[in-house]
Parts: C-alpha cells; structure tokens; sequence
C-alpha cells in the first residue's frame, strides 16, 4: 500500500511524493579574480534564486516534467573589502511526475525552495568550491542547507557571512 499527502481541505497531492528525480546540469557558470592585492578572507555574499516550470508529457498526459533551477552568485572579499573572486552558476534538476492534475504556482514555488534546492545544493557547494581552489584564491565553501530558520551566526541565502574561511 502506498501512502500519499494531501494539501489540508484540498485532497491535493504533494509534488514531491509524485516526483523523481531525473538528472541535474550545470546549466552555465563564470568566475573573475576581482582587484584584491592580498587574500586574507573577508566576509562572504552569497545569494540564491530559485525557479520552478512544470510541462506535459504531450504523448502520455499523465505525465509531466517540474525544471528547478537555481542560480547562485558567491563573492568572496578580503579582510580589506576588496574583491577576491566572484562566482556565478546555475544549475537545473529535472524531476518526473506522474500526476492528474497540473502544479499551480504556489506549489511550483514551494516545490523549488525545498526540495529542488535540497537537491541542488550539495552539486553547487563542490562546484563553487572546487571552481575558487582552481582559481588559486581561498577555499570558498557554501554553508550545508537547512530549511529550518537559522540559529545565530549562520550565513543564509542572501546575507553575508562574516569571516569566510
């Protein structure tokens, strides 16, 4: 027997327990040296946007397609300010569904602000790290993701974090 969520008063199926995961793709990604002299780590910015389109399955209808993508921007500056490198990459995790009734956008939000972008993070965390190793400046790595509200002192997607490693 299968177990399904449903949405409260709505008997709306949950995305995710109709949904597989298919693949995830860089989709394209840049990296500049900034005007730094020296590299002593400064504080981080970082910031993610997330994004959600659902299609059918025009030979079988009962079948769709959610593309989660986020595009992360990583800058690392020295302890002077000044920039050491930035970073920017997308990335695009493709899910089957099998589902009647299609996402509405609520749902295609919700759906790429967790668990698409639980699926992703890990793919753009070794990437933006190994990509500022390569470039010869200071190891830059992204925070593990959590959906709960953060405890103090933690960077979050969007806010700086002091005293990057």
């Amino acid at each position: 027997m299968t177990t399904r969520k449903f949405y409260a008063n709505e008997g709306r199926e949950v995305i995710a327990d109709a949904s597989s995961l298919v693949e995830v793709v860089l989709g394209d990604a840049s990296a500049r040296r900034g005007p730094a002299k020296h590299y002593k780590p400064g504080d981080a910015h970082v910031s993610v946007e997330s994004q959600g389109n659902f299609s059918r399955n025009p030979k079988d209808p009962s079948k769709g397609l959610i593309a989660c993508r986020d595009r992360y921007s990583a800058e690392l500056l020295n302890s002077d300010g000044d920039r050491i490198a930035i970073i920017k990459a997308s990335f695009v995790a493709a899910f089957s569904v099998v589902r009647e009734e299609d996402p509405d956008e609520a749902e295609l939000e919700a759906f790429a602000n967790s668990t698409g972008r639980l699926v992703i993070r890990p793919y753009a965390r070794e990437f933006i790290q190994q990509l500022s190793t390569r470039m010869g400046v200071p190891s830059f790595v992204l925070e593990v993701l959590s959906l709960d509200p953060p405890r103090s002192g933690r960077a979050v997607d969007g806010e700086i974090r002091r005293g990057a490693r």
